[in-house]
Parts: structure tokens; C-alpha cells; sequence
């Protein structure tokens, strides 16, 4: 047992033990630089040596799902190995099991999609990644009433969970169990396990929240479960009773089979299957069945509705996390428009906020700050209780340069009462900035970025440093301005603070008149953009300035490198072969011959006229490439 307190590499400290999983002992600890909670997980000492180390974790790093949490880091400290993820706000499954929760079908049928959801994703990675250890207590309920599936197993690829012996009771599929038989007999064993495991698992886990009962380890309970007298449908029951089958090969064929399944459910009734042989014999059975009919009609319209919404929300969503913001406004405004969905919203105001809420954010982080407040505030007036929706329209009307009314709404009755009093200062002196008043907000700032009322707060903090580099290069004081950012990111490590980072690292090499200051802030410049580029779906920006910074210091070929692989993505953007051209360019001008990069400038630039051309918009970089090109052919 690791002791309270206890820091782990100098940056995770423990705070104390939440629980222990088929391979390790979990604890909750508190990252010391991001001043946020996150679960570390100490392997086992048994099954250290069975770890892929670096491998394994970096497969988990780049899983970027919903319902999964985000892996972090991943330690060897001395015999002992770490894994490092995020921490979810909500209690278990098998919290709500153990004090006899019933849930109805609506919910139910949500969670599973959602689970059969990411289970596609992990079993369609390459390779593989099977979960392998599917239970109720690795399920967790969030505040939101989703769920997210924690605590892997080691050796989560296909090719390797062959060799886990640790196995969870009740809930392990047949095989694994079989397989763990054979391990522990020393007899040689050629069970391959697949993705059909986790189903089983997950069909095990849900017959014990749909029963009250625990699944039977060495019994086929398929059968008898479809005919239990419980509260669900005979679809739903259909459904996990063949998740539950002995025989991998009568289950579900593969988890996007189970999701599709789960998304018209009532074809797996049994009661749908018999309609067609069915002859109603009397007319009030008949007249029965049509009313039963319209009933389940209702019904049903309305379950698909809410599971389409999921879905589309999911979609919202995975383009949040690409941070690709045309994806975001149109999927967004899809959401809000479609009368598919307007019952729905009308119903669930809260997801309607978050939906607003989201295409405001994505406006503002295009300084389309007009747009931005107009999704803010309808935001705010379905969810009024909701402090970050009122601070990010005040803002966004600041931006826009309606002080006069952003001071109406913090004085106001309703502001007073969500923003909190560090909220209301920093908006006072974004206020004062706005207003002239530079001197005044600089002092303010400086204390309040690095005081006492921003200890517990890393939030406040990283937002007043953010605001105070704002005032610093708006003043053209870029090396302040780097400095608080640099202060920034030890308070807190989202991208947003990253990015503005290397924009204005990249702003103060090019204001720089001294080399080695320049080349010092290139190399900042460089490092963020690189560090935003490893997520698994790097922004068009980011990639973009990464190969900017690149030609700034001189890296002619990384630069075209960065471009080549973005063109993969993005086809369509004059502007990556564009800027090839120019480092072409730069490469025949610094080996002093144009020879060894002619074909390939040429290729370039045929490929970047040919969009450009047949666009409408003006690019003075593009038509100065041309009048260049158009003089060396001559």
C-alpha cells in the first residue's frame, strides 16, 4: 500500500486508496502541476513482468472516447509500475447494485448502447484492444447519468491479453475461465480470445442489474433469462440473453452487431418475430393488438429518438475533440434545427444549453464574438443556474464591445447570485482593459494571477494569466506576455493555454531584434505545436503553424514533411502546398541551385494553382508565388 501523501515522480501525490481491480491497487492522487485529481493504478507486483511498459500505454493514450477516460502517463518507479488517467466524478455501478437500485428500461437500454458504443471502437483499433475484465464496479455512473468504462487489464491488444490470468468471478466469459484452467494445469492451451469475451461480460453484468441476481459461472442461463418475470421487454431480454451465451459463436458476432441490435430492438422481441404467423381470431383481439400497436409505435418513435440523438451528439462531440470547429458549427446547428430532435430538446433543456454552449465557444475561439454571444445567452436562459454560461456570454459581450451591457448583467440580480466573487473581479477588470484603463488591470491582474485567492482555484488562476497576457500583447510586450503564459501552463495544461503559448512565442521571435532571443522563442514556439500535434486528432491550426514555425527556423524539409502528411487530411487546402512551394524555394535559394527541387516545386505548385484557381477568395501569398513562378519559367 502506498502512504498518503506519497509523491510519485515528483508530480502525482497520493491521496488515498478508492479501490483495487483484477490487476492493481488504484489510488486517488492529485496532480501537483494541473492541480487536478486523477486515479494512479499500481500494477500488481505479480503481473509486472506480464506489462508491455511504454507500448501498452501509449495504445491507451490515443484512445479518445466518450465513455472512456483519458490515459496520462505511465510510471517505473524502482519494480513498481503505474498507469496515470482521469479522474470521473460519479460512483460505480456496483454502488448502486449493492444498495438494490432498479432501473427502468430507458436507462438500461442508454447505457448498454453507450457501452456497446465504445467497445466498437476499442475491438475496431489496430490492433485490437480487448477490455477483458467487464464488471459492474468498472462501469462507472457519471453526474451526468452516462457511463464510462474504467480500469483496462494489462496487455489490452489482441494479440497479448492471451497470456492475462486474472480473471474477475461471475462476470469472465467461459472461455476465460477455460483458458485460466489450462494455465494454471500447465497444459498447453490454443483458446484465442476476441472481442465476443467483453460481450459476454457486459451480458453478464447486465443480467445482474436487470435480475437483482448474480450470473451463474459455469451455467447457460440464456434461456431461462428470456422468460424471467422482470420489467423489461422481450427485445431487451432477447438481446442480453444472447450476449449470454456459452458458445462465442452464438453471441453477438461483434459489438457492432450488439449496437445495432440495441438500436431497433424490437426486432429481436420474440412476440415481432411470431407476428407474422400469428392469425387474430376475434375482433377484440384484433382491435387489442392495434391499439397495443399504436402504444408501441409512441414508444418507440420516442426511444429512437433519443437514441439518435445520441448518436448525433456523439458525432458533436468526436469534433470538439479534433478541435475541427467547421465540423462543430454544422453538426451543432444540425442538432438545434432538426425537428427530429425538437421534442426531445424541448424536454431535456439542460442538453440544449450544452449544445448552445458549445457552438459559442467554438464562435469565440474564431473572435466571431457577436455569434458567440448570441448562443451564450440562449444558453443562460435555459440553464440559469449555470455560472459558466453567464460568464462566457459577459465575456463574449465584452469581446464584442458591449461594455454597457455586460456591466448590466454582473450587476445585476442574476449575475450576483451564479458568479462567484473571483468571477466578478476578473470580468471587472476585462472590463477596465477594454475601457482604457490598462495600467489599472496590469496591477490588478498581477496580484490576483499569483494570489492567495487563486490557491484553490486553478481554473480563476489560468484564466487571469490568460487575460493578463492578452493586455501584454495587445501593449506589443510579447516577452511578458510569453513569460505569463509559461506561468499559465504549470497552473493549467489544456490545449487552449498551450496554443496561445506557441502564437505568441512565435509573434515574439518575429518582433525579436536580437538572434538569440528570436531562435529562444522559435524553440518554445516549436515545442507546444509539437506537443499539440502528438493527440490523436491534431487541429488543421495547429498543424499548420507547426510547419510555419518550422520554415521560420530554417527547417525546410521538416516543414514540408508536417505539410505533406496534413495533405492527407485536408486535400483541398491550396495553402499546404502552397507553403511547400515556398520552402522549395528556400532550398534552392540556400544550396544555391533551383535543379535538385524543380520537379518537385513544380508538382507543388501545379497542385496548389489548380485549387487556388478554382476558388473565388484572394490570397496575397498565393499571387506573389505565382508572379515568382511565373518569372522563373520565363
Amino acid at each position: 500500500m502506498i502512504e498518503r501523501g506519497t509523491v510519485l515522480s515528483g508530480i502525482y501525490r497520493i491521496d488515498r486508496e478508492i479501490g483495487q481491480g483484477g490487476t492493481g491497487v488504484i489510488y486517488l492522487a492529485e496532480h501537483l502541476r494541473l492541480h487536478k485529481r486523477v486515479v494512479v493504478k499500481k500494477i500488481k507486483d505479480h503481473f509486472v513482468g506480464q506489462v508491455n511498459g511504454r507500448a501498452e500505454v501509449d495504445i491507451l493514450k490515443n484512445l479518445r472516447h466518450f465513455c472512456l477516460p483519458q490515459v496520462y502517463d505511465f510510471l517505473m518507479i524502482g519494480n513498481s509500475v503505474y498507469t496515470v488517467m482521469d479522474f470521473i466524478e460519479g460512483r460505480d455501478l456496483q454502488y448502486y447494485l449493492d444498495r438494490n437500485y432498479n432501473f427502468p428500461e430507458e436507462t438500461v437500454r442508454k447505457w448498454l448502447l453507450q457501452l456497446a458504443g465504445v467497445l466498437e471502437y476499442l475491438h475496431t483499433r489496430q490492433p485490437p484492444i480487448l477490455h477483458s475484465d467487464i464488471k459492474p464496479a468498472n462501469i462507472m455512473i457519471t453526474n451526468t447519468e452516462d457511463v464510462c468504462l474504467i480500469d483496462f487489464n494489462i496487455s489490452l491488444d489482441g494479440e497479448t491479453t492471451k497470456d492475462i490470468q486474472g480473471i474477475s468471478p461471475w462476470y469472465a466469459a467461459p472461455e476465460q475461465y477455460e483458458r485460466a484452467q489450462h494455465v494454471m494445469q500447465g497444459q498447453k492451451d490454443k483458446i484465442v480470445l476476441d472481442g465476443r469475451m467483453d460481450i459476454y461480460s457486459l451480458g453478464a453484468t447486465f443480467y445482474r442489474v436487470m435480475t437483482g441476481y448474480l450470473p451463474s459461472p459455469t451455467e447457460d442461463q440464456s434461456a431461462a433469462f428470456e422468460y424471467m418475470d422482470i420489467p423489461y421487454s422481450g427485445g431487451l431480454k432477447a438481446v442480453v440473453s444472447r450476449m449470454l451465451k456459452c458458445t462465442p459463436s452464438r453471441r453477438f458476432a461483434s459489438a457492432g452487431k450488439l449496437r445495432e441490435a440495441l438500436e431497433d430492438i424490437s426486432k429481436m422481441d420474440p412476440v415481432y418475430r411470431r407476428l407474422g404467423y400469428i392469425q387474430m381470431g376475434i375482433v377484440f383481439g384484433w382491435l387489442l393488438c392495434v391499439a397495443a400497436g399504436i402504444l408501441s409505435i409512441y414508444y418507440g418513435s420516442w426511444k429512437n429518438t433519443v437514441e439518435k440523438w445520441q448518436q448525433a451528439y456523439q458525432k458533436l462531440y468526436q469534433a470538439v475533440q479534433r478541435e475541427d470547429e467547421n465540423a462543430i458549427l454544422s453538426e451543432g446547428t444540425e442538432l438545434l434545427n432538426s425537428l427530429t430532435y425538437r421534442g426531445y430538446l424541448d424536454k431535456n433543456e439542460e442538453k440544449k444549453a450544452e449544445v448552445l454552449n458549445i457552438l459559442g465557444e467554438s464562435c469565440f475561439r474564431q473572435e466571431r464574438y457577436k455569434e458567440a454571444a448570441v448562443f451564450y445567452e440562449e444558453a443562460w436562459e435555459l440553464e440559469e443556474e449555470e455560472s459558466r454560461y453567464c460568464e462566457n456570454y459577459v465575456i463574449a459581450l465584452i469581446r464584442d464591445g458591449r461594455m454597457e451591457r455586460a456591466e448590466q448583467i454582473v450587476g445585476s440580480r442574476e449575475g450576483e447570485r451564479v458568479l462567484s466573487q473571483e468571477k466578478q473581479e476578473l470580468i471587472a477588470l476585462e472590463l477596465a482593459w477594454m475601457s482604457g484603463e490598462t495600467e489599472d488591470a496590469l496591477e490588478q491582474l498581477g496580484r490576483l494571477s499569483k494570489g492567495a485567492a487563486y490557491t484553490d482555484d486553478a481554473a480563476a488562476a489560468a484564466d487571469a494569466y490568460l487575460l493578463l497576457a492578452d493586455i501584454f500583447t495587445e501593449n506589443g510586450e510579447y516577452a511578458d506576455a510569453v513569460a505569463v503564459l509559461e506561468d499559465a501552463l504549470q497552473v493549467s495544461g489544456e490545449k487552449d493555454v498551450r496554443r496561445q503559448l506557441g502564437e505568441t512565442a512565435y509573434l515574439a521571435s518575429q518582433n525579436s531584434e536580437r538572434e538569440v532571443n528570436r531562435n529562444s522563442y522559435l524553440d518554445k514556439a516549436l515545442k507546444n505545436y509539437e506537443i499539440l500535434n502528438q493527440s490523436s486528432h491534431p487541429s488543421y491550426e495547429d498543424g499548420l503553424n507547426l510547419a510555419l514555425v518550422e520554415r521560420a527556423m530554417g527547417k525546410y524539409e521538416s516543414s514540408n514533411a508536417t505539410l505533406s502528411d496534413m495533405l492527407t487530411a485536408y486535400p483541398e487546402e491550396y495553402v499546404l502546398p502552397m507553403w511547400m512551394c515556398y520552402n522549395y524555394l528556400d532550398l534552392a535559394k540556400e544550396r544555391g541551385s533551383w535543379q535538385s527541387v524543380r520537379d518537385d516545386l513544380r508538382f507543388r505548385y501545379q497542385d496548389c494553382k489548380h485549387i487556388y484557381d478554382s476558388g473565388t477568395k484572394e490570397d496575397a501569398d498565393m499571387e506573389r508565388l505565382k508572379e515568382v513562378m511565373e518569372h522563373m519559367e520565363e
